[in-house]
């Protein structure tokens, strides 16, 4: 009898290992698309995108390796609005202070795509991977090729004649691939890991609490990447923008639905609302679960996202406040980091029925 068992239990456990080492992988590529989230914001709040004025995925990978390099890359860069308007007289050091965030940012883009791909061919070849999860990781791999290409259609709109910036809703397309590009990666790494649902039969009001948390969330950060596009953050005054209600301006133009994605005031006070609204929702998740006593992977994830939406909020009031960069930052990887955890408490209620 014992030799029976030992002679099969390691085929009832290998799959689960391997499935979990599979898991560990996509978490750790999830990982790195948050970190390109931070990068991705600090290279747009200085401007550094547009600092790099041609897009080659392959022999880009190398910076400028001598001083005729540097001064070719900065030549091409003299040639757009944004230095004759915002930087004119500008040496080859702030050059090289601009250049090297943006380099940083595809290059860590490329890094990405080496470590998503060999480990895929990797495990595909060992056959560590379920047959039918190859062609949904290779759709993966793609999009993420894709997203660099759209990363270069919104870096492109800034070398217009009358631009010194990225048009802001061809950022919003940019950062929202990314994030979709994210969830699908961490989804799939959490039902390799957990292929039961852990939710309880009776936890669907909680689901139904947790849909909307994301729904409000995800709209609150596409908002976001509207006041990050425009600089709308610069139209706060701290003694003034603490009223209720709409600013005077609100449907300055025209037709009204413009306001929503180029008036600046709009745009920070729609942002403001959808932050607060997302606030509630998400406490009120929390809440939920906790009142209804949700346990092992419920019950933490309902802790993570407490903890997340009031360091959340706090970040974004010290941003709109200080207006220091780096906060800004904190707080668009905060929340993105908020909707991964948001995606992990809907994993475990996938289950969950009345």
């Amino acid at each position: 009898m014992s030799s029976t068992t030992t002679l099969t239990a390691p085929p009832a456990t290998a799959p689960l290992n391997q499935n979990r080492l599979v898991a560990l992988w996509l978490f750790a590529v999830a990982f790195m698309i948050w970190v390109m989230a931070g990068i991705g914001g600090y290279t747009r709040d200085t401007g550094s995108g547009l600092s790099i004025m041609d897009w080659q995925p392959i022999i880009g990978a190398l910076p400028p390796l001598s001083n005729a390099a540097w001064n070719q890359v900065f030549a091409l860069y003299k040639t757009i609005p944004q230095y004759h308007l915002q930087h004119q007289g500008m040496d080859l050091a702030g050059f090289k202070a601009l250049f090297w965030p943006e380099y940083l940012h595809r290059l860590w883009g490329r890094l990405i795509g080496v470590v998503f791909f060999v480990p895929l061919v990797y495990f595909a070849a060992t056959r560590k991977i379920e047959k039918r999860l190859i062609p949904w990781l290779a759709l993966l791999f793609v999009l993420g090729g894709l997203q660099g290409a759209i990363g270069w259609f919104m870096v492109a709109s800034g070398f217009d004649p009358n631009s010194t910036a990225v048009e802001p809703w061809r950022l919003t397309l940019h950062f929202s691939a990314a994030i979709l590009l994210l969830l699908g990666v961490l989804w799939t790494g959490l039902t390799l890991w957990r292929p039961i649902p852990a939710a309880a039969p009776g936890q669907a009001t909680l689901k139904r609490w947790a849909i909307a948390a994301f729904a409000c969330l995800s709209l609150t950060m596409v908002a976001g990447t509207f006041v990050s596009g425009t600089h709308a953050i610069d139209v706060f005054n701290a003694t003034t923008g603490a009223g209720m209600g709409p600013p005077p301006d609100y449907f300055a133009l025209s037709p009204w639905w413009l306001n929503m994605f180029a008036n600046k005031a709009a745009i920070l006070f729609d942002h403001q609302v959808l932050g607060t609204l997302t606030a509630i929702t998400v406490i009120g998740t929390a809440v939920v679960a906790l009142r209804a006593g949700a346990g092992g992977p419920v019950r933490d994830a309902a802790l993570a996202i407490f903890a997340l939406v009031v360091l959340q909020y706090v970040l974004g009031v010290t941003a709109l406040v200080s207006k220091l960069l780096d906060v800004g930052v904190a707080h668009q990887m905060n929340g993105v980091a908020l909707l991964a955890c948001l995606t992990w408490m809907l994993h475990t209620l996938r289950g969950a029925t009345r």
